[in-house]
């Protein structure tokens, strides 16, 4: 992990909007305004389902629709040097999974379903979940992300296993209620105070909590954005990481 400490700053930028639950094509062109906004980041993180929503009565077309898009973005990913981490509608042998991705160059590089599905909002009867044997982190030419999806954010066990694949960022991607705002605002800044990494967390708006932000180790909001369609950025300096360690070291092998 020593090298990428190394590597240049980088920017990173969160994309927040309202999705519209089945209205495919607004939601994609709402994404493509924002996008626009990007200019130089090397990281997008974007909201849960950030095409479709819980669209539980069209999920084939979701998936339908989202297989589409996702060749667009690995296109983008190539032309703009960037890395996506976001999560679409799959169907796979008759089941659907909500399924992060982290995409750089043209390329898949992570995909893995959501592990710990919020059954509040039915996801339990119609997305099948994945295994913890799927949670992975990957390495990036801009460091090792470990995407977290959601609901995925309550469980610290979660961080702790990506920590021992050397998670340099956490994204989060979500779709988070207003009524646990609070709970998204001390959770997304209590991960990187615990695990003294960054986290980039875009979330939805409208009916959602919003609040998306970027965090760095020490538990400083460097970019935060409140309710409504925006964008923000921030620079992410992973050499941050060794000066907290240092600063503050935790023996992390007496639990892990």
């Amino acid at each position: 992990m020593e090298g990428s400490y190394l590597k240049k700053t980088f920017k990173a930028a969160c994309i927040q909007f309202e999705t519209e639950d089945g209205n495919f094509e607004k939601n994609y062109n709402k994404f493509l305004s924002l996008f626009n906004l990007t200019e130089n980041a090397q990281l997008i993180v974007l909201p849960e389902l950030f095409l479709t929503g819980f669209c539980y009565d069209k999920l084939t077309e979701a998936a339908v629709f989202s297989e589409k898009v996702v060749s667009h973005i690995l296109e983008f990913s190539k032309g703009l040097n960037a890395v996506f981490v976001y999560t679409v509608i799959e169907k796979v042998n008759n089941s659907f999974f909500n399924s992060v991705h982290v995409v750089e160059n043209g390329n898949v590089l992570l995909s893995r379903p959501k592990i710990k599905l919020f059954s509040p909002m039915k996801e339990d009867k119609y997305f099948k979940p994945g295994s913890i044997k799927d949670l992975k982190a990957v390495k990036t030419s801009i460091g090792t992300i470990a995407p977290i999806v959601c609901f995925e954010l309550r469980f610290f066990e979660l961080f702790l296993k990506l920590l021992q694949q050397e998670a340099e960022i956490f994204t989060v991607s979500a779709q988070w209620g207003k009524a646990r705002k609070e709970h998204w605002e001390i959770l997304t800044i209590a991960r990187a105070i615990e695990t003294q990494r960054f986290v980039v967390a875009a979330n939805g708006s409208g009916k959602m909590a919003g609040c998306s932000a970027i965090i760095d180790p020490w538990g400083r909001t460097l970019a935060k954005t409140y309710d409504g369609n925006s964008m923000i950025s921030a620079q992410i300096e992973l050499f941050k990481i060794k000066q907290v360690e240092k600063k503050l070291p935790i023996k992390r092998e007496e639990i892990l």
